[in-house]
């Protein structure tokens, strides 16, 4: 058997977007990287490194609803997508209960504690907030289950952390070594990467480890990838573009008899003449008056 590689740079730009200004669903339209081939025993696959810029919000399409029941009315708030601090996320959050609702919602930080408390000014009945229907909001928060009243305290600080990881995924790239404990995560994550600068930096990360996948398929043609949080949720990467570059190994396997090497035409080089000088050493053998002897050939 013998391995040979193929580099892989993919842009985001060359991409066929499957879900928009969100740039976190692609198929990149690249055939015959690997042909299928009964000589190949399997490939490898390997992230070798990746630039991201951080140009999603916090607060964006996926989390930005509160979905709650007041004066027996099923609504919602929706708050405007964007990055937040603690006193910046407090007032947009009073403003839409306010001016959008009239509710007269008052929500105050603890310093000490860092969680929140949500207070009604002269309720008409109890508020309901429905996690079910507003988990990743409401876990942003620091909620973790659906909460009744005219004043409560969210069991948690709030977390304005954002994204911890970009889990790195692909169905045409797909390992047998990958797992994880996410049920919204499938078996295809390549590579997880931390986000590890602030909101309008760029993340640059490269593979120190030399971890190499086992692929499910022996071919390659065209390339998906998909980017989303440690919840399975798509990045919205409002349009920016980003780029990664993989390696694939390729392991062909080689005919060998005790009498006759077979070696492929299209090897390198450098593995030809390793065949050969092998070749060589099993001719010099056979013809080893005293070797044979010994063997009792």
């Amino acid at each position: 058997m013998y391995m040979e590689s193929r580099l892989i740079v993919l842009n985001s730009e060359n991409a066929i977007k499957l879900n928009g200004e969100y740039n976190s669903n692609l198929v990149f339209n690249i055939p015959n990287i690997v042909d299928e081939n009964k000589d190949i025993s399997h490939l490898e696959c390997s992230l070798e490194d990746a630039t991201i810029p951080v140009s999603w919000y916090l607060i964006n399409d996926s989390n930005n609803t509160l979905h709650y029941n007041y004066n027996s009315i099923n609504d919602s708030i929706t708050l405007t997508n964007g990055n937040y601090n603690g006193s910046s996320i407090i007032t947009e959050i009073q403003n839409k209960f306010v001016f959008d609702k009239s509710i007269n919602m008052e929500v105050v930080l603890s310093q000490v504690t860092g969680k929140l408390t949500f207070r009604i000014a002269n309720a008409i009945s109890n508020i309901v907030f429905y996690y079910n229907l507003s988990t990743n909001l409401m876990r942003i928060l620091g909620f973790n289950e659906t909460i009744n009243g005219v004043a409560f305290t969210t069991p948690r600080p709030m977390n304005l952390l954002g994204i911890q990881k970009i889990q790195i995924c692909s169905n045409s790239l797909g390992t047998i070594g990958s797992f994880s404990s996410s049920p919204n995560l499938s078996s295809g994550v390549i590579q997880s990467v931390p986000v590890d600068v602030p909101s309008f930096h760029q993340i640059t990360y490269i593979n120190k480890g030399t971890h190499y996948g086992r692929m499910k398929q022996r071919y390659l043609d065209n390339i998906d990838i998909q980017l989303v949080d440690e919840f399975g949720t798509y990045l919205e990467m409002n349009g920016i573009e980003f780029t990664l570059t993989f390696v694939i190994r390729i392991f062909r396997k080689i005919s060998v008899s005790h009498d006759n090497i077979n070696i492929p035409q299209n090897i390198s080089k450098e593995v030809k003449k390793d065949l050969e000088k092998s070749q060589e050493k099993d001719d010099d053998e056979e013809n080893d008056e005293e070797l044979q002897l010994l063997l009792g050939k």
